[in-house]
């Protein structure tokens, strides 16, 4: 059924006949071809939420849950291998526009790959930047305190209002 649904461009259906294939939940595993219906998820959602936001809509419409689900899912493909090449870069970046986009497991594995140096350079700073918005949002890790030291708070960029939650994003989109 999601695969039907899939190919007539429904991006949840997408998302979730993607991870059907990745992981071979009821069906032959092909994880090749899972990325390919994450990445038209991806961009089907960007694409429905470009047209919400072109009608007014300031907090963009109702594929943003899609979007961030299918962007995270394509950092992890890219993070173990599955169904391309490891890339940790890729990745990584994958998690930074899921991060931007308020998912907090995207910003939990971000804060990993910066502390780490995962798929570029460490960054304590930029950890505690994530963890602290994960934190915010309802997301608290034991053992985490060293986050609100006060080396690792980011001055904001000229122009930008000071925040205590280092992060620039806003909202509370979550699984």
């Amino acid at each position: 059924m999601f695969g039907r649904l899939a190919d007539q461009k429904n991006a949840l259906s997408q998302v979730l006949y993607g991870l059907a294939l990745r992981h071979g939940w009821g069906i032959t595993p092909n994880p090749s071809l899972a990325i390919t219906y994450l990445s038209q998820a991806a961009a089907n959602a960007a694409d429905i939420e470009a047209q919400a936001l072109g009608a007014g809509m300031k907090k963009g419409g109702a594929a943003k849950g899609e979007l961030v689900l299918a962007i995270y899912e394509l950092a992890n493909c890219f993070r173990h291998g599955w169904g391309v090449g490891k890339d940790l870069k890729a990745s990584r970046m994958y998690l930074e526009v899921a991060a931007n986009l308020n998912d907090i497991d995207a910003m939990n594995d971000l804060a990993m790959f910066y502390e780490k140096g995962l798929g570029g350079p460490k960054d304590k700073a930029g950890a505690a930047k994530y963890l602290r918005l994960a934190e915010e949002r309802g997301f608290k890790t034991f053992g985490n305190s060293w986050i609100w030291k006060e080396k690792y708070n980011i001055p904001p960029k000229e122009g930008e209002a000071a925040s205590h939650d280092a992060g620039g994003a806003s909202g509370s989109l979550g699984r």
